[in-house]
């Protein structure tokens, strides 16, 4: 089974288009969350995983190949990281489905390559692409609303507003300090520079499709450009460590249903945003900074992450209030309809599920925390 979403659109002016018929949203909290709906989806993934592998086993060919010709370039290729996920599980396929209630997987096949110097974005556009298109492999389209093309310098045509979504070549450059290289690139991807994570991850992102599929929908590729292995280590730590663990705030009910204008959340707000901020300065921004400093520089010096009883004692705090802020938002809506039975059930399910929710999270970052105490008390015997 090849699963794609179902949504047309014309392309104007040849690189920058406006998207004429939008997609049908599809809400994960009605279809998705049927367990039967589910296990088909994840079935009918599991029935294409032979077709699925022999397609990304080419890719990876195509891309040693392409790492053989721009070696002098500092573009690299390591064959077995890549071979470890070429193609995303159907269990990871599906939970994609129901996080986002779209059938677009972009990430169904993918691959990463290595640049000792990803800043010369002439290597990108001169070299690594023109090759990677002899071969048959080019720049997918993606969607994004005028609101954030202008972040990337877009002007609005007349008409256009924030809402509108564009059709723009489907290529992310999150590096820093670039935005001066965009005339390096061709004229179709002159909004594609954007800027690195909050936590301080950099990377080129893009989509490719092979130009000789004749599908409506091709199946997309996803490449992902870093400065080299100590990088890749970093990220998939990071990813496993903080940020998948931190993103499970945004499944929080309270933030997904409350005012932000009431006391409690803005508090709440706050605290997640202290707690987030904490995590990627304290942990992030450092692991990618020193993983950088290997890859591209030689550097074997580190930046110390370290986490002093301060430190641990205002974790301790953030998490304390914020604890007690959800627990005053929740005990004030119950008071809000002591009338209504069906409405105090639903609240202290919510709470109860939010309770639990927010107990993981401070588990799974205590746990990470203590990696780095652990290294330093290591360090002084």
């Amino acid at each position: 089974m090849y699963i794609l979403p179902v949504n047309n659109f014309n392309i104007r002016n040849k690189t920058l288009g406006t998207k004429e018929s939008k997609m049908v949203p599809v809400s994960p909290n009605v279809a998705f969350k049927s367990v039967k709906i589910a296990d088909l989806v994840e079935n009918k993934v599991s029935n294409n995983m032979e077709r699925l592998n022999r397609i990304a086993t080419t890719y990876l060919d195509i891309l040693e190949s392409v790492a053989a010709k721009l070696k002098d370039k500092g573009v690299i290729f390591d064959r077995a990281y890549c071979e470890q996920n070429p193609v995303k599980s159907p269990k990871s396929y599906t939970s994609k489905i129901v996080r986002s209630g779209s059938f677009k997987v972009p990430d169904a096949i993918r691959a990463t390559l290595y640049m000792t110097n990803p800043y010369d974005l002439s290597i990108l556009n001169n070299d690594l692409l023109p090759e990677l298109k002899k071969r048959g492999y080019v720049i997918s389209n993606t969607e994004m609303k005028v609101r954030d093309l202008k972040k990337r310098g877009y002007i609005p045509e007349s008409g256009e507003k924030d809402e509108t979504e564009k059709i723009i070549p489907d290529l992310d450059i999150r590096l820093a300090d670039v935005d001066d290289q965009v005339s390096v690139l061709d004229f179709a991807y002159r909004y594609a520079i954007s800027r690195p994570q909050k936590s301080g991850y950099e990377d080129i992102q893009m989509r490719l499709v092979r130009s000789f599929e004749k599908r409506k929908y091709p199946l997309q590729h996803e490449l992902l450009i870093l400065f080299g292995p100590n990088y890749a280590e970093a990220k998939h730590f990071e990813s496993e460590k903080v940020y998948s663990v931190l993103r499970k705030f945004e499944e929080l009910n309270v933030k997904v249903k409350a005012n932000e204008e009431n006391p409690d959340i803005k508090l709440i707000y706050r605290y997640i945003d202290l707690i987030e901020k904490m995590m990627r300065g304290k942990i992030s921004h450092k692991l990618y900074e020193n993983a950088k400093n290997k890859d591209m520089f030689g550097i074997d010096e580190e930046i110390p992450i370290t986490f002093l009883k301060s430190d641990l004692d205002q974790f301790e705090h953030y998490f304390k209030v914020l604890k007690s802020k959800i627990s005053s938002y929740y005990r004030k809506e119950k008071q809000a309809v002591m009338n209504n039975p069906e409405q105090l059930k639903i609240l202290s399910r919510e709470q109860r599920i939010d309770r639990a929710r927010i107990n993981t999270i401070y588990d799974k970052l205590s746990d990470t925390i203590a990696v780095f105490v652990k290294n330093k008390k290591r360090e002084k015997n």
